[in-house]
């Protein structure tokens, strides 16, 4: 099954679109993402929810991300992972969109309902 996720994310409000098992009752345990950050937007939460954890990978520019009172500042082709019931904050630092990729999945196997 193909899936259009840039075009999806590009027209969708929250600048982030996420294909996992509410589109696909075939999958079970992971979930793949993809985001925008406009020029210098900062305070977008993200994070994995939680029974979840997740990587998050910067495809283009340059965000500073706050998780646990650290601050992580992430350039093209780095990733960072994010643990379980964790919240995090993204700040664009570019002066240009920023894209970034979150792959996640379940600490233990559940379903989605």
């Amino acid at each position: 099954m193909s899936f259009k996720l840039l075009e999806k994310c590009s027209t969708c409000k929250k600048a982030e679109y996420y294909y996992g098992a509410k589109i696909n009752n075939q999958i079970n345990d992971v979930y793949f993402g993809i985001g925008f950050l406009e020029p210098k937007e900062d305070n977008r939460k993200v994070g994995p929810g939680r029974g979840h954890e997740e990587i998050i990978y910067l495809q283009e520019g340059k965000i500073e991300v706050q998780i646990k009172n650290n601050t992580v500042i992430l350039d093209e082709g780095e990733l960072l992972y994010i643990p379980d019931k964790s919240k995090v904050m993204l700040k664009n630092l570019a002066e240009k969109k920023s894209q970034f990729m979150i792959a996640g999945g379940h600490v233990k196997h559940h379903k989605h309902t």
